[in-house]
């Protein structure tokens, strides 16, 4: 068993380090990706949030988060402090909201979940658009749960993750072209999630029982996968969340694992969010990611009912 393998089996565990688990040896230092929970959003008392999925920031820097527990979203200010829990926009009342995203315009779209439609929202508030949303070929429901949107805004991508497939969105006529069906087989699913579009305009689905991403080209092409089931690094064992910085690289959080991991951008594994001490920083079942204007990682952490703020440092130093 590797030192990487050791060390994420560990994690595995049970959440509770053992004398035996503090002993576990440091990441490779070449795997290590320095970085550090520098603050948190968190509901106050009297509003608290409960199994968050996800996070969208705007360019001034606030914070929206998926709270479907309690059919609303939080709404944080830039410096983190609460500012409101959202119901609802207008008379549409939010049912289960999973995923969130914000386009290069500051609207904010919302996967709606149980209303099984996607909301689009002004940069001030106002509801702009109600978005029904096709059912499979059996005529089962659509089941958004993750979406992104390209720069351009010309096209919208959503997961349906019951669905086991991609919709992709031609925002100037509206209409819906599917990609995917259940399987193992490349271009299949296994519970897709969440998405993101990363360098190039490829898009990155996770999959979370088929453990790993998929990868679509800007031509809407399969062009491959990150990961494959495992606890060595560089594999997945529930991936849910899913962002790109502004190099491309992609971030992939794994709920059971607890880890956040971090991919060139064309996959290859680059290594493991890593405390000052080299172990993996270790979040509660974290789910949904997204960076900041500020260039700080936001991580949804579901167990913890709350939203990790990281900063991530430059490699080999602290």
């Amino acid at each position: 068993m590797t030192r990487a393998r050791l060390c994420f089996a560990v994690l595995l565990a049970t959440g509770v380090l053992s004398p035996a688990a503090r002993a576990v040896p440091p990441m490779p230092d070449d795997k290590r990706i320095p970085a550090a929970i520098t603050s948190t959003l968190s509901a106050p008392t009297t509003q608290p949030m409960h199994m968050p999925t996800d996070v969208a920031i705007d360019s001034k820097g606030r914070a929206y988060v998926a709270d479907g527990s309690h059919d609303r979203l939080l709404l944080f200010a830039s410096n983190g402090s609460f500012q409101s829990s959202i119901p609802q926009f207008a008379d549409q009342k939010l049912n289960r909201p999973v995923g969130l995203t914000i386009d290069s315009a500051d609207r904010l779209w919302i996967a709606d979940t149980g209303n099984h439609r996607l909301l689009l929202i002004s940069p001030e508030g106002s509801l702009l658009q109600r978005i029904p949303l096709p059912p499979t070929d059996k005529q089962r429901a659509c089941d958004p749960t993750g979406l992104a949107v390209t720069p351009d805004r010309s096209r919208t991508y959503l997961v349906d993750n019951d669905g086991n497939r991609v919709l992709i969105r031609d925002n100037a006529t509206g209409n819906w072209t599917p990609m995917g069906s259940a399987g193992r087989r490349l271009g299949q699913f296994e519970w897709p999630f969440m998405i993101t579009i990363g360098g190039e305009g490829y898009v990155f689905v996770t999959e979370t029982i088929g453990s790993r991403v998929q990868i679509i080209s800007p031509t809407d092409r399969w062009a491959g996968t990150i990961g494959s089931w495992g606890i060595e690094i560089g594999q997945l064992f529930r991936p849910k969340g899913i962002t790109a910085d502004a190099a491309g690289k992609i971030y992939v959080s794994d709920s059971t694992l607890g880890v956040v991991q971090v991919f060139g951008p064309r996959g290859a594994i680059e290594g493991v969010l890593t405390d000052d001490d080299g172990q993996p920083l270790r979040f509660a079942h974290p789910m949904g990611l997204r960076f900041g204007p500020d260039k700080r990682l936001y991580v949804v952490e579901l167990r913890a009912n709350r939203v990790a703020v990281v900063t991530l440092k430059p490699r080999g130093g602290r």
